[in-house]
């Protein structure tokens, strides 16, 4: 049986928001030999965009920033509490800074996956069988992700405009140039040189034989293919990226 939970793309959604972070973000992802994965998540805030985050999260009243004790952006509490009703075991949530984010979780095979958002599972965006590890990216599966988010927490989502989420075609340039008439130009420099850096490894004892990443900047050995996405370009997404590796 499937069940719903609102809170069920908690993951996908710090994702897709703490990719406005100046400074970091980093995913990672590693096929395990029983066909599930490993999934960790890092964030730093850029000192810019965090101010401005607290603002917006002191008028919206948010529990995902400002924390219980009023000093972090994040309360691990709350976040760790939005994993219960998911297929994610084993979360691990910490803020090793007041600005910072870590978040770690074990996700089954497709196989063993209950929860989804109407159609929608882990499975959309991870997948992995004996031999292949696929991350999908798909605006579609973004846009039904943000659908099913509480009003109070898919609020923020909106204050970005991303295209990504609201299905209006819009290029690199005219993006930037929206975030700088919004929200300051020092935002919006600081989300011109933001990336979401992604690892993907194959299961302990198995070598890399092909990957299907970024040629620019990538990186890939026996061990690990490492690579990054632009946020710009992330956020201004029109058609799914897929990367992968094999072994």
């Amino acid at each position: 049986m499937k069940h719903t939970g609102k809170y069920f793309y908690a993951v996908i959604y710090l994702i897709a928001l703490l990719g406005f972070a100046g400074c970091s973000s980093k995913l990672s992802v590693t096929a395990k030999a029983d066909r599930s994965t490993d999934v960790s998540f890092q964030t730093a805030m850029g000192p810019v965009l965090s101010t401005t985050i607290r603002s917006i999260a002191s008028g919206m009243g948010s529990n995902y920033v400002n924390s219980k004790n009023g000093q972090g952006l994040f309360d691990t509490e709350t976040i760790q509490e939005a994993f219960n009703d998911s297929d994610f075991t084993g979360v691990k949530v910490a803020t090793p800074t007041q600005n910072s984010l870590s978040i770690s979780a074990s996700l089954p095979h497709a196989d063993h996956q209950t929860h989804a958002t109407g159609t929608l599972r882990a499975a959309d965006f991870i997948t992995c069988s004996d031999k292949v590890l696929v991350l999908t990216i798909s605006p579609e599966n973004l846009r039904t992700m943000a659908e099913g988010l509480p009003v109070s927490t898919k609020g923020y989502l909106d204050l970005f405009m991303a295209p990504v989420f609201t299905g209006e075609k819009m290029k690199r340039s005219e993006y930037r140039s929206l975030i700088a008439t919004v929200y300051g130009e020092n935002i919006a420099k600081e989300l011109e040189s933001s990336n979401i850096d992604v690892d993907l490894l194959p299961p302990r004892g198995k070598s890399i034989k092909k990957a299907a990443v970024p040629k620019s900047g990538s990186k890939v050995t026996g061990a690990k293919a490492t690579f990054s996405i632009p946020l710009l370009d992330f956020l201004t997404m029109s058609t799914a990226e897929t990367y992968s590796i094999e072994w």
